[in-house]
C-alpha cells in the first residue's frame, strides 16, 4: 500500500512538473513571437515612432547595454538612438582611433514631428533587424472580398555617403502562416541624401491579399561599410483601409460620360 501511494505522489509531482514546463515553453514562444490585434484606419505597427523606452544617449550600445525595445524583437545591435547622440571613439582591429559623430540631431533632414528617439543599425559593424506580427484576423470580411488596401510608410535614412541602407518590409501571411505577399520600402541612396545625414519620406500602397491573416513587420539595417551601421528609421506607418466596390449609379456615370465623348467625336467628324 505504501509503494502504491508513493508511486501516486511521484507520478503527480512528474505531471505538475510536465505541465509547468509545457508553460514555461509556451510562454517563451509566446514572448518570442507577440502578436498584436489590428484597428481598421489606425496605425497598426506598435511603438513605431520609437519613444517607447529608452534612447541611446550616445551610441555606442552593444550587447546587453542596448535598452529595451517595447513590441519589437531584435537581432544582433539593432537599438534606439537619442536625436543629437553625442557619438563616441574607439579602435579598430588595425590600431587606429575611429571618431563615431554626426549623428542625426533635430536639424538633420527628417519627420517635423520626431521625437526624441529614432530606430538605428547600431553600433556593431553588422547588419540588424526587428520585427513584429500582427493578427488581422478581425478584417477577413473586408479582406476576403478584396477591399483591404494598405499604405505603408516610414522615414529611412542613412549618414553622409556611407552605402549602409534600410529596408522596411510586409509579409502578408494566411491562417497557416505561409507567405502569401510581400511589400516594402526602401531608404534613399546617399545621392538621394544629397551625401548627407538625415531621413527622407518613403511609402507605397496595395491591396491586403486574399487569405491574409496576420502580417509580419519587418525593420532590416544592412550593413554595407564604415564605422557602424549607419541605418537609420522613424515614424513608421501601416494604416489598412476598407476600400468600396465602384457602385453601379458610379458604374452609369462613368458610361455616361463615355458616351458623351464618343458622340462628341462623332459630331466633330461630321462637320463641314
Amino acid at each position: 500500500m505504501n509503494k502504491l501511494k508513493t508511486f501516486s505522489f511521484y507520478s503527480q509531482k512528474i505531471a505538475t512538473a510536465g505541465i509547468a514546463l509545457i508553460a514555461g515553453i509556451s510562454s517563451s514562444i509566446l514572448l518570442a513571437s507577440p502578436i498584436h490585434a489590428a484597428t481598421l484606419g489606425q496605425n497598426l505597427i506598435l511603438n513605431g515612432d520609437a519613444e517607447r523606452g529608452k534612447g541611446d544617449p550616445i551610441g555606442n550600445a552593444v550587447g546587453t547595454d542596448i535598452p529595451f525595445i517595447p513590441a519589437w524583437i531584435p537581432t544582433n545591435s539593432f537599438s534606439v538612438l537619442q536625436y543629437g547622440a553625442t557619438g563616441f571613439e574607439f579602435t579598430n582591429p588595425l590600431g587606429n582611433i575611429v571618431t563615431v559623430s554626426g549623428l542625426p540631431d533635430a536639424n538633420s533632414s527628417g519627420p517635423i514631428v520626431r521625437g526624441k528617439n529614432l530606430f538605428f543599425g547600431g553600433a556593431n559593424r553588422s547588419s540588424s533587424s526587428a520585427h513584429q506580427l500582427i493578427d488581422i484576423a478581425d478584417f477577413t470580411s473586408i479582406i476576403d472580398s478584396g477591399e483591404g488596401a494598405y499604405d505603408l510608410s516610414a522615414w529611412l535614412g542613412g549618414y553622409d555617403t556611407d552605402l549602409d541602407n534600410v529596408k522596411f518590409s510586409l509579409d502578408f501571411l494566411n491562417k497557416d502562416g505561409q507567405s502569401l505577399n510581400t511589400a516594402f520600402i526602401a531608404s534613399p541612396t546617399p545621392d538621394e541624401r544629397n551625401n548627407t545625414t538625415g531621413l527622407l519620406f518613403k511609402s507605397t500602397q496595395g491591396f491586403v491579399p486574399i487569405g491574409a491573416r496576420q502580417i509580419n513587420v519587418a525593420l532590416d539595417m544592412n550593413y554595407v561599410r564604415g564605422r557602424i551601421n549607419d541605418g537609420y528609421a522613424d515614424n513608421l506607418s501601416l494604416v489598412i483601409t476598407k476600400v468600396p466596390e465602384p457602385s453601379i449609379s458610379g458604374l452609369l456615370l462613368v458610361s455616361s460620360s463615355c458616351l458623351m465623348v464618343c458622340k462628341l467625336r462623332r459630331n466633330r467628324q461630321l462637320l463641314p
